[in-house]
């Protein structure tokens, strides 16, 4: 699995991870993502601004995630207290196939991740989910992210995470 830039024409493929996601965050009794957010056209807009990538196994696209290397405004104020006041990556929307679901990918992901957000100069990443979200829970805590408090997220409270190397 590899992670690189989306190309526009793997929108879709993408989007359908994202629905694939919801789907399976509903048959685990929660809702991570409203309908109206993320849509395609937010897909295509982080593709656009090169802040769109995908996970990608013999070009298939696998999985879908967007990072922003710099300031996250809704991260500005947190119940609570993030880790490092240097720079950082944001990582939003991750989510997988339906088909790559229980593969166990999260970690090769999370890893990658890393490594790019390292290339770049940057040594700590910021993510928040639903509090319902126990799985992305335990996959940030088990990839050496720390729970930091609560940020105000898509309209409302989200648990905060970073990672600082």
């Amino acid at each position: 699995m590899i992670l690189r830039n989306a190309h526009m024409n793997e929108a879709d493929a993408s989007y359908q991870c994202i629905e694939d996601a919801r789907e399976y965050h509903a048959s685990l009794g929660f809702t991570q993502w409203h309908p109206d957010y993320p849509t395609l056209r937010t897909l295509k807009e982080d593709i656009e601004k090169g802040i769109g990538f995908v996970f990608a196994e013999d070009d298939d696209v696998i999985g879908y995630c967007c990072i922003i290397i710099g300031e996250e405004p809704a991260y500005r104020v947190i119940d609570g207290a993030w880790k490092t006041d240097r720079a950082y990556a944001v990582v939003h929307r991750m989510a997988f196939s339906k088909q790559s679901t229980g593969k166990k990918l999260s970690g090769k992901a999370i890893s990658l991740i890393k490594d790019y957000c390292a290339e770049n100069g940057v040594h700590a990443i910021r993510v928040d989910t639903q509090a319902e979200n126990k799985v992305m829970q335990h996959i940030l805590a088990r990839e050496g992210f720390e729970y930091c408090g609560l940020v105000t997220f898509d309209g409302g409270p989200k648990l905060a995470y970073e990672w600082d190397r």
